[in-house]
């Protein structure tokens, strides 16, 4: 999230995620990613997951929100699937 850590915590906790949610307020991994705005109104988002080694298992992005939200299932079926860490 390119918001601040609070907001980012709230986030989370009002989904009851069961993974962290990256709170970026300066948009380096934004940057990164190249999620830079479309337009005026579209911002790129991404889902990202990346496993306790630090290597990326899941990456999705668009522009469209709406394709986004519609994969939010698909995203939490995958990290669902992942086996217990610890």
């Amino acid at each position: 999230m390119g918001d601040p850590v609070e907001k980012a915590r709230r986030y989370s906790e009002t989904l009851h995620l069961p993974f962290p949610v990256l709170a970026d307020p300066e948009r380096s991994v934004y940057h990164q990613f190249e999620l830079e705005k479309v337009s005026a109104f579209i911002q790129r988002t991404a889902s990202v997951v990346i496993d306790p080694q630090g290597i990326i298992q899941y990456i999705k992005s668009t522009a469209n929100p709406m394709i986004w939200l519609e994969e939010s299932q698909e995203l939490l079926s995958f990290i669902k699937s992942l086996p217990e860490v610890g």
